[in-house]
């Protein structure tokens, strides 16, 4: 081999050298890049270590609360929370990618809705892990579609993101993060209602009145399953302040209903009127969550409780005698 080949051969090799490092430079800048671009909103974050969340909007705010390894809502008279719509709302967040800044340094936080911004506070110890400020949702386009975008800071750092997420399930509402549902009885397995002075038994699968005059009254089936059906989907709105006494609750002059299984007793107390309903109480065999709670529930749903005598019944039409 010449000198002049040898020579060609090592600057060959020099030059791919220079290329392989080149392209690994450019690899690695690519991949931190990518790093970068899949970093999630929750990056970092052990959400097993999460032991409170702290939401608000205007004036609205919640504080969620771990205690005793158990969830409530501290701003709910420590009410247990509804894990499972936290879990959701968390793990969800935990998957959403930030992708790149989009803030311009010539325009004010306030242009992407962040002077209004709803407060997203997760905390850990006690201490705050992760603060996120959520601000105006992106418009819809024909670019954009209707995707639910918003604009989110992290941290009060200067960069701004635009996250594709929903942020809803983040609501600053504390009757939002409860179960609502009180109690669900099968209509079908009630076989005795007592509502005042009134007692309705289901004979043969048909209910009837047990003070019935069947010579002067008639019996309504259709209000008697109102009382019937009163316990199944029962749903309250909110959680009554436990500090309020009896008399606050309208539980001096209290109205009672039980309705009976072949195994199971279910007892309501219904209270006064609170605002857009009425102050209600559930014990016997009642789910546990509920004993001891005073809950308010819709005026439509504690009507059914409240069914008078004289709405189950109606007067006999005098029979007409027959011409001679």
């Amino acid at each position: 081999m010449t000198s002049k080949k040898l020579i060609g051969m090592v600057i060959a090799l020099a030059v791919l050298a220079g290329i392989a490092l080149m392209q690994n430079k450019g690899g690695n800048k690519h991949r931190a890049d990518m790093d970068k671009t899949a970093a999630t909103l929750l990056q970092g974050l052990d959400l097993n270590t999460v032991d409170g969340v702290a939401i608000a909007e205007g004036s609205d705010s919640v504080e969620l609360v771990k205690q005793d390894g158990k969830w409530v809502v501290g701003s709910l008279f420590n009410y247990p929370a509804d894990f499972k719509k936290l879990a959701d709302a968390l793990r969800a967040a935990s998957e959403v990618t930030m992708g790149s800044p989009v803030r311009s340094a010539n325009v004010d936080a306030a242009e992407f809705g962040l002077d209004k911004a709803k407060s997203i506070v997760l905390k850990t110890g006690g201490n705050d892990a992760v603060k996120l400020a959520v601000g105006a949702r992106r418009e819809a386009s024909n670019t954009a579609g209707w995707a639910n975008q918003h604009f989110v800071q992290k941290g009060g750092a200067d960069d701004i993101y635009l996250v594709d997420y929903d942020f809803r399930p983040f609501t600053e509402e504390s009757d939002d993060w409860i179960d609502t549902e009180l109690i669900n009885v099968s209509s079908s397995d009630i076989v005795s209602v007592k509502a005042g002075d009134m007692e309705l038994n289901s004979v043969s699968n048909t209910w009837t009145l047990a003070d019935l005059d069947e010579e002067t009254e008639e019996f309504q089936s259709s209000e008697a399953n109102k009382l019937r059906m009163a316990l199944q989907y029962l749903n309250c709105t909110t959680v009554a302040d436990p500090a309020m006494t009896d008399a606050d609750l309208g539980f001096t002059n209290a109205v009672a209903y039980t309705a009976s299984t072949t195994n199971k007793s279910y007892t309501v107390t219904l209270g006064g009127e609170a605002d857009n309903g009425r102050y209600l109480r559930l014990s016997g065999d009642v789910p546990e969550k509920v004993n001891g709670w005073t809950y308010v529930v819709s005026t439509y749903e504690a009507n059914d409780f409240l069914l008078t005598r004289d709405k189950l019944v109606k007067a006999k039409e005098p029979e007409e005698e027959e011409a001679n």
